[in-house]
């Protein structure tokens, strides 16, 4: 509910017939190794649709898919760095050597963009990722343990611009 309201109000701005779709390749704390494909209107809309786990090894262990949008304000622009905000989440599957969980979560955060390229940007995130149990499944006893509700997100990722239509 929350992403169709946001991206709406995105949709219902002037994109001033400006439009990209990116490749996305990045390391973060809760998405591990994510990639993904994101769309881009107007200047400062964006979704991604994205796909983490550890390396593409035993996805069935550890998997998430999300789907973030974010909003640049070049207005507040710092020297080459553009900053950003956005929310995103998914489904998440994680594994230890006790439990298995199916949670869902939503992360609210911050980041900024820098050039590198003409086609390239690096990006950092930063927020806070909470979580919603959805499913628990004991594997082997010897603990008791809980999914923590609240972990730190951090992530830097690679994008490039496979298509793009006006100016970047």
């Amino acid at each position: 509910m929350l992403f169709a309201l946001l991206i709406g109000v995105g949709l219902s701005s002037e994109c001033k017939a400006q439009f990209s779709v990116k490749a996305q390749l990045g390391v973060s704390y809760i998405e591990h190794v994510s990639t993904g494909v994101t769309l881009k209107w107007g200047k400062n809309h964006s979704v991604s649709f994205l796909y983490g786990s550890n390396f593409f090894i035993h996805t069935h262990d550890f998997s998430n898919l999300f789907l973030q949008y974010d909003l640049s304000i070049p207005k507040w622009k710092m020297g080459k760095l553009t900053p950003r905000f956005g929310v995103k989440g998914g489904d998440s599957y994680y594994t230890d050597e006790y439990y298995r969980w199916k949670v869902v979560s939503v992360i609210p955060f911050l980041g900024a963009s820098l050039p590198i390229g003409n086609k390239l940007d690096l990006v950092f995130e930063a927020g806070a990722a909470f979580s919603f149990e959805q499913t628990v499944e004991r594997i082997s006893y010897g603990e008791i343990g809980f999914y923590r509700e609240l972990l730190p997100e951090l992530k830097a990722a690679m994008v490039y611009t496979l298509f793009s239509k006006g100016k970047r």
